[in-house]
């Protein structure tokens, strides 16, 4: 109903502008004020109808010839301006016949309407779900290592972390402390952790998670087996694709072989797990091979033994030493060959 009632006043409009474009076209002053009068029914040929029904005239249809003589228009504009009274125009009457004569439906389709509002409906349920996305969206912070070189980060939590060279870590700065605790590394880390019941702290790498509440702990992630180091407190190892989780406390070490697919608790204290972190290595009755492997994993190099001493064990502690000095002592010591061969 109310698309109707605005079709009408359109067509009222329409017929206003076209009386406004003849007179500026005509050059007609608008002080001109005599009229022609007609008689009942007759309609000047300026494109209006007039109806007569007692005091009530009402125009029918818009059929503008511009090319009709000055003096003619004039007249009828003049006609108009002078039999027009408010509220004498009867747009209903106006509009049925102009209607009738075009074949215009009263009928107001909605389809129109339909697919403007699903438009609107796809329009916000897009927007809404962008904005769900985009908050929910982890906010980053990443750390990283070069090879040979250590960072100590503080989260924001006051819990530190100790990274050795080549590795990273990161933890999303929207949710972190707040949510929940929880970061992602790669490498190798120790951690000490903030003691907070409420929010259980966790490490996921690649294969693993560990989680506690306040320790101190290392994870050492290898292509082919990640090692857990507990120094202090608690942890919970869980690997693996079935979830498999052990408890470790201070002093306890467990591996997890992506081999193997399974987690095995190491009963024998290495006491230079820690020593990218300390700067010292020790060694107690140590086989030349660990001794080889443990320099290896400190200096982050190859080192080939080129003699055949297997059954030789070192006894030594050394404190921030340049390999050269330690390798000196420990080939005059056990009267072995080691040599550097490359970086890891």
């Amino acid at each position: 109903m109310k698309a109707m009632v605005c079709i009408k006043w359109v067509f009222i409009f329409a017929v206003s502008m076209m009386i406004f474009s003849s007179c500026v076209s005509s050059r007609i002053s608008p002080s001109m004020s005599v009229g022609v009068p007609l008689k009942k029914g007759q309609a000047p040929n300026v494109g209006f109808q007039w109806y007569e029904t007692g005091r009530t005239y009402y125009i029918e249809g818009i059929v503008m010839n511009n090319n009709e003589h000055d003096n003619k228009l004039e007249q009828r504009i003049r006609f108009v301006a002078k039999r027009y009274r408010e509220g004498s125009l009867d747009p209903d009457k106006a509009w049925q016949k102009f209607a009738s004569e075009h074949v215009i439906s009263r009928k107001v389709s909605f389809r129109r309407y339909w697919i403007g509002a699903a438009a609107v409906v796809l329009v916000l349920v897009g927007l809404g779900t962008w904005f769900t996305v985009e908050r929910n969206a982890p906010d980053w912070v990443a750390i990283t290592t070069a090879p040979g070189q250590m960072k100590d980060v503080y989260l924001p939590d006051s819990t530190l972390v100790a990274l050795a060279g080549d590795s990273w870590i990161r933890y999303d700065a929207k949710r972190y402390d707040k949510e929940r605790r929880a970061v992602e590394m790669n490498g190798k880390a120790f951690f000490q952790v903030t003691r907070n019941e409420a929010r259980p702290f966790s490490v996921k790498t690649s294969q693993t998670e560990v989680t506690v509440l306040g320790t101190s702990f290392q994870i050492d992630e290898k292509p082919t087996v990640t090692e857990v180091n507990v120094v202090t407190g608690k942890v919970c190892f869980t690997a693996g694709e079935e979830k498999e989780n052990v408890i470790l406390t201070a002093g306890m070490s467990a591996q997890y072989s992506m081999e193997n697919k399974e987690i095995t608790v190491v009963t024998e204290e290495d006491v230079n797990k820690l020593a990218w972190r300390t700067g010292q290595l020790r060694f107690m009755e140590t086989p030349l091979d660990k001794v080889i492997e443990d320099l290896s994993d400190y200096y982050q190099v190859k080192i080939a033994n080129q003699t055949k001493n297997e059954g030789a064990r070192l006894t030594a502690t050394f404190n921030n030493l340049p390999l050269e000095d330690v390798l000196q002592v420990v080939n005059q010591t056990l009267d072995a060959r080691l040599v550097s061969t490359s970086k890891k």
